[in-house]
């Protein structure tokens, strides 16, 4: 097993580009109220991954953008003090 994350972050999300499936990791440090959301590149939010209170360790969630538009997407991590963002790539 990982030892406890000593960050909050995103790790790697994988593969990227992608078509039509991505896998997001993230670390989270402490507890904490966290949100994983996509956005376009506009700044819409597109999907709601994860909205929930979670302990500290690693997590993954997939993302499938099979009803979206090829193009560039952000991934963004939210807990009450900080924001992560990583941008991504839909090629169909």
């Amino acid at each position: 097993t990982l030892p406890l994350p000593d960050k909050f972050d995103i790790n790697r999300i994988y593969p990227n580009p992608f078509n039509p499936q991505t896998t997001v990791e993230y670390q989270i440090a402490a507890p904490a109220n966290i949100k994983l959301e996509v956005y376009n590149i506009r700044g819409q939010k597109i999907d709601e991954l994860k909205n929930e209170f979670v302990l500290p360790g690693h997590y993954s969630v997939n993302w499938n953008g099979s009803f979206h538009p090829s193009g560039i997407y952000f991934v963004v991590l939210y807990n009450y003090e900080s924001i992560i963002r990583r941008k991504i790539i839909l090629l169909k």
